[in-house]
């Protein structure tokens, strides 16, 4: 059994503050963040990463200690990627003043509604939510948050997980190593990079990735940007249409239809890789750091700029 229950109802943001909110005592399975808002455009739709990007950072903390955080573009990811979910957005017309919602996941564990898999029963006030907002909007007033849980009350779960996030911007375009955590499973690590392959040049801010354990090559001895990215839709969710696409019409339009091919455009993931391990969700191949001195993501960059690490830890109970 599972209660949908309204933690947060239908609260006005605003820009910059950083509000925070006692979450639920029992059993968590996820919660559903969801923004309500206007467009302040006319003829076409927001920029669909302004919506995301209303997000700086996301947390829920345990007594002060980090469950969960990323800004809203990387919580999108990691619901897609980890989790198989994607919002359907409501109402993305363009038309000004639309009211539109959009909704983003907070799991606590990667199959929903697990009583294996969440976050285990607190006391009141030990777990919270804080959500940092961006200093402005762009194209968007009026932004109004709900917050729902799914809660588990007779669940008695083993393991929950736990996303955080890492970030470095290199100097230069030598490899250097990111450290993953310690002493959890990882069952994925989601990357972002700053740049990708762009028209004239292949020079992403992650061109090359390797995994080190122990000072040695582990699992992923190499893979490259482009075949991690392109892989992701195989292993996870399919990709959705946030960044739409557009008709090229190679000819004339006859009878009131376009005759040229789809052009897909990018998909909103566009800078993000996805490092699966724990691939078939048995726990088979998920890695384990509880032998490792040292464990490392070894990034070849093309390109000097910024990239984040969110690792996917699958914590058991009594090692929160």
């Amino acid at each position: 059994m599972f209660t949908h229950s309204v933690v947060v109802p239908d609260e006005t943001v605003t820009a910059g503050k950083s509000p925070s909110w006692d979450l639920p005592v029992s059993p968590l399975s996820h919660l559903f963040v969801t923004l309500k808002f206007c467009q302040d455009t006319t003829a076409t739709p927001i920029v669909f990463a302004d919506i995301p990007g209303m997000i700086d950072k996301l947390e829920v903390l345990y007594k002060g200690s980090g469950v969960t955080s990323m800004n809203g573009l990387d919580l999108l990811a990691c619901a897609i990627l980890v989790c198989d979910f994607e919002s359907w957005a409501v109402n993305a017309t363009g038309e000004a003043e639309a009211e539109r919602s959009f909704t983003f996941l907070v799991p606590f564990g990667r199959q929903l509604y697990s009583p294996i898999e969440c976050y285990p029963s607190t006391a009141r006030g030990e777990l919270v939510l804080q959500i940092t907002w961006a200093a402005s909007f762009t194209a968007i007033d009026t932004v109004r948050l709900t917050v729902e849980a799914a809660e588990l009350p007779d669940a008695h779960p083993e393991r929950f997980l736990k996303m955080t996030t890492g970030a470095f911007t290199p100097t230069s375009t030598q490899e250097y190593d990111m450290e993953l955590p310690i002493g959890n499973q990882i069952s994925d690590v989601v990357l972002w990079g700053t740049d990708i392959p762009t028209a004239d040049a292949s020079a992403p801010s992650i061109s090359e990735i390797q995994v080190r354990k122990n000072n040695s090559e582990f699992m992923y001895s190499k893979a490259t940007f482009e075949t991690l990215h392109n892989m992701m839709g195989r292993l996870r969710a399919a990709p959705g249409y946030w960044a739409s696409h557009t008709h090229d019409l190679l000819t004339e339009v006859t009878q009131g239809k376009p005759t040229g091919p789809v052009d897909p455009q990018n998909h909103i993931l566009a800078h993000h890789l996805l490092i699966p391990f724990d691939v078939r969700r048995d726990g088979v191949h998920i890695l384990r750091t509880d032998d490792a001195k040292d464990l490392n993501i070894r990034i070849k960059p093309a390109t000097a700029s910024g990239v984040r690490v969110i690792p996917c830890e699958v914590v058991a109970i009594g090692a929160r």
